[in-house]
């Protein structure tokens, strides 16, 4: 019979819920879950599971390894994941590969995780081509990941076990659960001021790569990502609606989203497709001729960067100059979400001190209305 015990850490004062499971002649079986319903899932399949003699999770994880248990969920869980994901967990499935891959589940305890862990933290790695330095020498830049990607890594593994808990039953708790995560460094929120938006079109008007201009004030008028506006193709593009507008098909959270065009950018970006003349089915094509997005535009952005004299900057900031300047136009933060294309709120909190008029507003006006 199982018996569920609820739990309030005395430190963080997060809820969780204890099961144990206990039927006479069996070992009996714990978990911890964050929420009530899951654990009284958990708890009905362990004892149904037991009774018609197919839980044996100690011998299922003793017997299964975990580079089993990583082919097996990348073959079934990331079958049907968004490209980016695809590459994202793989990425971090072949880096714990490399470190598990020769256990069994049943070896891997928390301490893995946490060696895991600070391995990650603290080993260099680099993420670009090798180059000649002055000397002659290959130079190759090294770098540290930040607190934030230690906790992806983390995410995925975690994610692998609590499908092989839940789904597969390979093994009766997730190792990962007990391990703390990095703390994570402030979200960046650099964006440009009018006098540097102004200076950085002109220069960008004056790029040798004519493209860069319209890529600019759509990533300012959007909020889009760079990867959904390289990647964008005419076939998804609206320019003679009655709301003209592009539609990125594959987007960071999967969930396709309508980007409307106005302004200067829609008419930017008409002058393209008629300098284009179908040549290209991308908005963005390469200048080498060959029908595919110009994704190594980097230099030009650089050399527009430097003569409008701009530093500390990079084009992921675009996206944040749109979401602050929402915010200072008096935009909620749930309209900023949706512009951006968040899920969640959690990203753009970053935001709400840009907001703050426009709640004082929205207060004082129901003041006003309420006679308060």
């Amino acid at each position: 019979m199982a018996s569920i015990q609820r739990l309030v850490s005395p430190l963080t004062g997060r809820v969780s819920y204890r099961v144990q499971v206990r039927l006479r002649g069996h070992s009996p079986q714990s978990g911890t879950f964050r929420n009530r319903k899951d654990a009284e899932r958990w708890a009905s399949s362990i004892e149904s599971g037991i009774r018609e003699g197919r839980h044996f999770p100690h011998a299922l994880a003793r017997r299964t390894s975990f580079a089993a248990l990583g082919e097996r969920y990348v073959r079934s869980v990331l079958a049907d994941a968004s490209p980016a994901r695809r590459s994202n967990a793989g990425r971090h499935i072949a880096w714990w590969l490399d470190r598990l891959g020769n256990l069994s589940l049943a070896e891997i305890t928390p301490d893995h995780i946490a060696q895991g862990r600070d391995a990650l933290a603290s080993q260099p790695y680099t993420r670009a081509k090798a180059s000649q330095g002055k000397d002659g020498a290959t130079v190759s830049a090294a770098y540290r990941r930040s607190g934030a990607t230690v906790n992806r890594y983390l995410a995925t593994l975690s994610h692998m076990f609590a499908t092989a808990m839940r789904e597969w039953r390979l093994i009766d708790r997730n190792p990962v659960a007990d391990i703390s995560k990095k703390k994570e460094a402030r979200g960046r929120a650099r964006f440009l001021r009018d006098e540097e938006r102004d200076a950085l079109l002109v220069a960008c008007a004056h790029s040798t790569w004519p493209a860069l201009h319209t890529l600019v004030l759509l990533a300012i008028s959007t909020g889009a990502r760079r990867g959904e506006l390289i990647h964008l193709q005419w076939a998804n593009v609206s320019l003679n609606a009655l709301s003209p507008e592009a539609t990125i098909q594959c987007t960071k959270n999967g969930d396709p989203r309508r980007l409307p065009l106005v302004g200067k950018a829609l008419e930017s970006l008409r002058a393209l497709q008629t300098a284009n003349g179908g040549a290209s089915s991308f908005v963005f094509t390469s200048p080498s001729g060959v029908d595919k997005p110009y994704v190594g535009f980097d230099a030009h952005w650089y050399a527009a960067l430097a003569r409008a004299g701009i530093d500390d900057f990079r084009f992921r900031d675009l996206r944040h100059t749109c979401a602050s300047y929402l915010a200072a136009q008096g935009s909620s933060l749930l309209e900023i979400a949706d512009v951006l294309g968040h899920r969640t709120m959690a990203m753009v909190k970053r935001y709400s001190h840009l907001a703050e008029g426009h709640k004082a507003m929205v207060i004082a006006r129901m003041v006003k209305e309420r006679g308060l």
